[in-house]
This record gives C-alpha cells, structure tokens and sequence, in this order.
C-alpha cells in the first residue's frame, strides 16, 4: 500500500521557502542543458526564482530561522552526554550560511543586469517564444562549446547556491522537527489547531483515492478531501505532521 504525503505551508515564508526549494531542484535537473526541454525548463526556472527573490523577504527570513538554530544548538552543545562533535559541525554549518547570507542583499541583481539573460527573459513568456527566430542570440550561444555554456551556467547560479542551501537546510529541519497524530476526517472533513505551525505534512494511503486542500493559518487550519474518482466520501483516516522550527 503506497502513502502519499502532501505538503500545505501555513505562513508566507514557508510558502516561499517551498516553491524557491522546487525551483531549485528544476534547475540542478536542466542545467546540462542537452535538450531543448531542459533548455526552457532551465531558464524559465531561472527567471522564476529571481522573480520569487524580489517579492519576498528572503534574507531577513534565512537569518531570523539560521540565527535561531545557531542559538539552539550552543543550548544542546552545554547539555551533558551530547555529541559535541556533531554539535559543532552543525554549529558551523549554519554560522557558515549566515555569514554568507548576510553578504548577499539582492542576488537577483546579478541576473537581471545580464544582457543575455534580459534578452531571453522578454521572449520566454511568449507562447514558443524559445524559437531561433524569436531568440536568436540563444541559438547562437547553445551552439557553443559545452565547457563555454557550462562555465556561464555556472556563473549564474553561483550567487544563488548559498540562498538554496540554506533554504534545503532550513526545509530539512522544519520536516525533522513535528508532532505527530493519527486523525480521522469525517466525511472527509477535519480541523485542528496548528499551535505556531509552519509547515503540515499530510500522509495518507493511495487507495483511498483522493486529495486533501487546505485552508488555515499559524493557529487553526482545515482539512477537506476531495474524491479523484467523483465519490461521496466517507471517514478518511490520514496522519498528520505539525512542522516548526523550534
């Protein structure tokens, strides 16, 4: 039997952490850039992440959350019979990522202020805007060789590797860091109370043949399920994770 687990943020910075931690993924996926799916994948990729960096308050947000666990961590390094060296790995890990975080104020100037990259950004949006007679300044540069494409890729991505580690670092401790119950959802109905929590995972088996949406808050959130197959449902049984970062 197959679970499926559905991730609902519960305030705007998880959201944003969530949708900036999918991008990322896409372009680590498409950056060989060997195909032209992976080619618009890559680059619509891109621009999305700069566009999501610009709206919201990533850098305050990264440090406030990185500042906490370093706080926390030097609580657990004075506790007896405690790993220390595990403690100060981590310790300077994350004092690591808040030394560079701190450094970077708008990484996305970076790629706004490319030509070739402007270029591309004001014909991808147009449905098949990717042609070579659209774009012909990016037939030219793919046609490059690789280790030229490559090294450019890598330029625009460098400013943005300490932004996604640290958002892959915080995300990843937000999912270890949960309470846990088994709940019932009567007629595919449930609501709880979220007690400051950030992130709600919800597991349930695939038989059951449907999908929860979401509405809620820090406080309170609601559950409802609907029916992939256009059913009546019954009593649905799921487990629920209340994420947060301590």
């Amino acid at each position: 039997m197959a679970a499926l687990i559905f991730e609902h943020p519960l305030n705007e910075k998880v959201r944003n952490y969530l949708r900036l931690e999918q991008l990322f993924e896409q372009l680590m996926l498409s950056k060989a850039l060997q195909h032209p799916l992976q080619q618009q994948q890559f680059f619509r990729a891109l621009f999305e992440v700069a566009e999501v960096l610009e709206r919201c308050e990533w850098r305050s947000d990264l440090l406030k959350d990185l500042a906490k666990q370093a706080d926390k961590l030097e609580q657990w390094a004075a506790m007896p019979k405690v790993d220390i060296s595990k403690i100060e790995q981590l310790l300077l890990q994350v004092k690591t990522l808040i030394s560079t975080i701190s450094k970077h104020a708008r990484v996305s100037d970076q790629l706004k202020s490319d030509r070739l990259l402007s270029s591309i950004r004001q014909r991808l949006s147009l449905p098949g805007g990717n042609c070579s007679f659209d774009l012909p300044q990016l037939h030219y540069w793919l046609h490059q060789q690789p280790e030229v494409i490559q090294a450019q890729v890598k330029q625009w991505l460098l400013p943005l590797q300490p932004v996604a580690d640290a958002i892959i670092h915080l995300l990843k401790l937000l999912r270890e860091q949960h309470s846990y119950s088994e709940v019932i959802a009567s007629k595919g109905f449930y609501q709880g109370v979220a007690a400051e929590c950030g992130l709600l995972r919800i597991e349930l088996d695939s038989e059951l043949q449907c999908y929860p949406t979401v509405s809620g808050h820090k406080h309170r959130f609601a559950i409802k399920f609907i029916s992939a197959v256009n059913q009546e449902l019954e009593d649905i049984p799921c487990r629920l994770y209340c994420c947060k970062i301590a």
